[in-house]
């Protein structure tokens, strides 16, 4: 499996970080290559107390057991051997407490530290199938994880943690796997407890009075399997030994700054660290990829592009309420509450569908919906200790934010007295879940910045790392109201983090990192394209590329440059066009960027992806269901599909949004996987029949009760042996094709119309569903420039400095050019050799010149606009004294160019507040609306698509209570939800 973690080579000692969180260490072993492959004891039984077993040694040279006693050795005869099956068979997919100790002289240990260490051992022929190894050979994968919190020591009290003196001191941490060196761990009453309880989870249908009286050989055999698997660690892995130093949150002038770029999608999400080591100039080699421990399944790292799915989940680190019992009440907590990523996808497919709402498909898509939901968040339990659905309201972070999900700091002090209370009912809005999800991505990114293995592959590997800054790209299209508010989620989840965590967030000493929401998508695009070109290809003369680049217009050379984007993402198709100057002689020049047009769509990968289901998953399902015997088998789809219906239960909604998730989703994006090799000028392509389970790698198969769902519906409606997963898909390359060009066209057209009509130089293509043959050939019908010069960046040569290049030095995934541009965007103005840009210039203007009424196909018509030629970002403009009719529930929206054809942005619902309010005002319609813009607060918040309700009259002409009605931000047509959400799949 690809994305099972790197096992790197540990030094001796290996260092840690103080205070950077829980640390994991990562190896792989096989039984068959150990030496001692089974372990000698002798239990007394006398008083059934752990003093009563001895752990004998065995002497290879004379062939027996020993034990020592009285400073002698003599033979000893065992009546417990556990065997290494044994051994691991209790410990297994567990974490389990290991003293990891203190080292003195002469190979002894001192007694702690106590709870500081855990290890987790996964079989991987259990997780992946029989037979299955690691790129290395392993059977088994290790996982060892250390707590780096620090108590300080102090008469009395029990040492459970490294202290601040050991980190000066530069004390040495071992494993102490021999029972000589960790007794006395072994008579607390916490660990003896944790033994017994996963002895115990061994024989789970039998009783306590069984299990000690006929299943257990001994009675301190629970101990004596934990003792033989330590020592079958100590022979298989050989942990390095560990040594703290520096400090996480302070770690003084020395530290090395880290900057996190994130490109979050509607679709997935991409990350990038980069450090700046004090050189001159940054080596953009000093990069790396965003690494997702998953917490679930910690063998895994997942380190490419990855979903941007969330769940509410807890991270389990082993029994803590054992911990507590030992003294440490804080050990091994992962302050979080959510998963994000391929580990969320996991979660959320093994839903029952009772536990209510436990997550979504991206937060990105809900920015605007800042209201508190109707039923709480439910923490997802497919991986969790206590099977009960709890109200996703536990840990560090319950206690920082109110039920709406807003951080408790930043609530305002007129806010209601509720607003000011740690969560109690988790309403969080769908918006403040981003909140959330940054929170533990960035989590995340401490953690890996930090690790021993991403140290381990840098200079200056003992030296702590610290974040300066975190870069956050925006969709070139998005709402400048919905931007202040991404933005405002992230400080937020940096706030949060810090206050996890204990860090202070003044402190001047190691000021919390700043965020940056500079810069859209579409421009960091070409800034990938401008940095390869000039830095890498032109040795840094700008003025030479830009002649070479630059069109033939009969004129003399102007010194600038016009580029356009289109970036396909999962959520939006967006445009930007830049036009780059220069400042400068010779090659020591800046590049200056003017945006001369901007423009988004919310039509993209994701409607692809629904529509390849509508027309390529669902038929051949419908067509076996046919043979089967069933006339109809498409209404049954559109039942089973549709949207929710009148008696339908919640188990029934969730097989429906489960479907989707387990079945639809993973067959669709193979088929666009598949479709981004086709080659339209092949000739005839024949369908290739592929079979159900060859979508489904091992593990990802969907649920039996997901199948069930399908094949009994068709069952009930007379079909005979009609079974889901005996169904063909025929992959049928030019009619995936067709549908992409239908479903894109109606935006591309627009958008090409616009680049022709600027004159740009260079078109440049990106974003995964650019891979799609018929994204580039619908581009080159519509001609805005000369094929040549229309550049799909998953082809284009990028050269060995791109962090994502394939073996070729091309761009591997489109996705990651916007991640990578982000971070050229953060230190081209004075870090990086050979390129310097003005990205402070690269600011988004408003779209919104012409404002109205939506019609029902989200169209803006010329009768149904309010306010023309709009200015809002001069910060003195009015909206003129205009009104408008209100009968009922409608949408504002937006365009920027005067054409009836051009789609408009959905930015506003206007309705009444409450049901009750419209009964009673339903004859005193139709109202007249005015509306009033909300100043934006400083000059440099970019806070200038905000309206308010400025004056509403009846149709008498009377005043009506402005509470009446609400105008609330809303850039999604479906209140209740995107398809991937609500696994409405038949959408008419």
């Amino acid at each position: 499996m690809s994305d099972l973690a790197r096992l790197p080579s540990y030094p001796s000692p290996t260092t840690l970080i103080a205070r950077s969180g829980i640390q994991f260490l990562d190896f792989g072993f096989d039984p068959v290559r150990l030496k001692v492959r089974e372990w000698g004891f002798h239990d007394a039984a006398a008083t059934k107390a752990v003093d009563d077993l001895v752990q004998l040694d065995f002497d290879e040279v004379r062939g027996q057991y020993e034990v020592v006693e009285n400073g002698r050795r003599r033979a000893a005869e065992p009546n417990l051997v556990v065997t290494a099956k044994d051994a691991l068979a209790p410990f297994l997919d567990k974490w389990v407490p290991v003293p990891f100790l203190q080292c003195r002289p002469n190979n002894q240990f001192r007694e702690g530290p106590a709870d500081w260490a855990r290890v987790r051992v996964v079989d991987l022929e259990t997780r992946y199938g029989a037979g299955y190894r690691d790129e290395q050979g392993h059977r088994y994968r290790c996982v060892l994880a250390f707590d780096t919190g620090l108590i300080a020591e102090a008469e009395g009290r029990a040492y459970l943690a490294p202290s601040p003196k050991d980190v000066t001191s530069g004390a040495l941490f071992a494993l102490a796997p021999q029972q000589r060196a960790n007794h006395w761990l072994l008579r607390q009453s916490w660990m003896t407890q944790w033994l017994d309880e996963l002895f115990r989870e061994l024989h789970p249908r039998a009783t306590l009075e069984e299990i000690e009286g006929d299943i257990k050989q001994k009675p301190q055999e629970a101990v004596a399997r934990y003792l033989a698997f330590l020592g079958l660690l100590a022979d298989a892995v050989h942990f390095p030994p560990i040594k703290l130093v520096g400090d996480a949150e302070r770690p003084g002038r020395g530290a090395i700054e880290v900057d996190l770029v994130l490109d979050v999608g509607n679709s997935r999400t991409c990350g990038l660290l980069i450090e700046a080591a004090g050189e001159l100039g940054v080596n953009l080699n000093d990069s790396y990829e965003l690494a997702l421990r998953d917490l679930s399944h910690p063998e895994v790292v997942h380190t490419k592009p990855f979903e941007s799915r969330v769940e509410f989940a807890q991270a389990w680190f082993g029994k803590n309420h054992l911990s507590r019992l030992g003294g440490r009440a804080d050990a091994f907590v992962w302050p979080t509450m959510t998963r994000v990523g391929p580990e969320a996808t996991r979660l959320a497919a093994r839903r029952r569908g009772t536990e209510g709402n436990t997550g979504m498909s991206s937060p990105k898509r809900y920015l605007w919906d800042e209201e508190p939901q109707a039923r709480e968040w439910r923490f997802n339990i497919a991986y969790a200790q206590d099977q009960t659905a709890m109200p996703a309201a536990a840990g560090p972070m319950a206690q920082l934010v109110n039920q709406k999900g807003e951080p408790l700091h930043l609530v305002e002090p007129e806010a209601d007295s509720a607003d000011h209370l740690p969560v109690f009912e988790p309403l969080y809005s769908r918006s403040s879940i981003m909140t959330f999800v940054l929170s533990e991505v960035l989590l995340q990114a401490l953690t890996l910045m930090n690790s021993p293995q991403q140290r381990g592959r840098r200079a200056h590997a003992e030296t702590p790392r610290r974040l300066r800054r975190i870069v956050l790209t925006l969709p070139t299209g998005m709402p400048l109201a919905e931007r202040l508010i991404f933005r405002k989620r992230a400080e937020a989840a940096r706030d949060l983090v810090w206050m996890m965590l204990g860090w202070k967030l003044d402190d001047p000493a190691a000021p919390a990192p700043r965020v940056l929401t500079d810069w859209d998508e579409a421009s960091c695009t070409q800034l990938v394209y401008l940095y390869t070109e000039v830095a890498r290809n032109f040795g840094g003369d700008a003025r030479r590329f830009f002649q070479v680049t630059a069109k033939p217009r009969g004129k003399a050379f102007d010194g600038k440059l016009s580029i356009a984007s289109i970036d396909v993402g999962g959520g939006t198709t967006d445009l930007i066009i830049n036009s780059y100057g220069l400042e400068g002689a010779g090659t020591s020049v800046t590049l200056f960027p003017e945006q001369k047009f901007r423009e988004g769509f919310n039509v993209a990968g994701d409607d692809i992806l629904l529509r390849v289901v509508q027309a390529h998953v669902l038929p051949p399902i419908e067509a076996a269901m046919r043979a089967a015997g069933i006339a109809n088998p498409t209404d049954l789809m559109a039942e089973l599909l549709g949207g929710d219906r009148g008696g339908e239960d919640v188990i029934q909604r969730n097989l429906r949004q489960q479907f989707a998730l387990q079945v639809a989703h993973p067959i669709a994006l193979e088929f666009m996987r598949a479709a981004e090799d086709y080659d339209p000028t092949s000739g005839v392509v024949a369908a290739e029949p592929r079979a159900y389970d060859s979508f489904f790698p091992n593990g990802s198969k969907p649920s039996e009760d997901v199948v069930t769902f399908v094949n009994e519906a068709a069952r009930k409606r007379g079909a005979k042996g009609f079974d889901l997963k005996a169904t063909v898909f025929p992959v049928e390359l030019p009619g995936i094709d067709k549908t992409v060009r239908a479903e894109m066209g109606r935006v591309l057209a627009p958008l090409a119309e616009i680049v022709h009509a600027y004159d740009c130089d260079v078109l440049l293509l990106s974003g995964r569903p650019s891979r799609l043959p018929g994204i580039r050939s619908l581009v080159m019908e519509l001609l805005p420039l000369p094929p040549e010069r229309v550049i799909s960046l998953h082809e284009y040569r990028v050269g060995a400095w791109y962090p994502f290049r394939d073996a070729r030095l091309r761009v591997e995934d489109p996705k990651t050019t916007v991640a990578v541009g982000a971070m050229i965007a953060a230190l081209a103005q004075s870090q990086l050799p050979d390129f310097s840009f003005r990205s402070d210039l690269l600011r988004s203007k408003s779209i919104a010149k012409f404002i109205g009424k939506l019609d029902g196909g989200g169209r803006l018509q010329r009768e149904d606009l309010v306010y023309r030629d709009v200015d809002l970002d001069n910060r003195e403009y009015e909206l003129p004294e205009i009104a408008f009719e209100f009968r009922g529930p409608m949408w504002l929206g937006a365009r920027q160019i005067d054409l009836v054809r051009w789609p408009a942005a959905r930015l506003y619902a206007l309705e009444f507040a409450k049901p009750e309010y419209a009964e009673r005002h339903a004859r005193e319609t139709p109202f007249k609306i005015a509306l009033a813009r909300v100043k934006p607060k400083d000059k440099d918040s970019g806070d200038v698509e905000r309206f308010r309700l400025r004056q509403v009259t009846n149709r008498d002409g009377r005043a009506v209570a402005l509470d009446r009605l609400t105008l609330r931000l809303q850039t999604l047509p479906r209140r209740e939800g995107y398809w991937l959400d609500t696994g409405m799949l038949k959408t008419g």
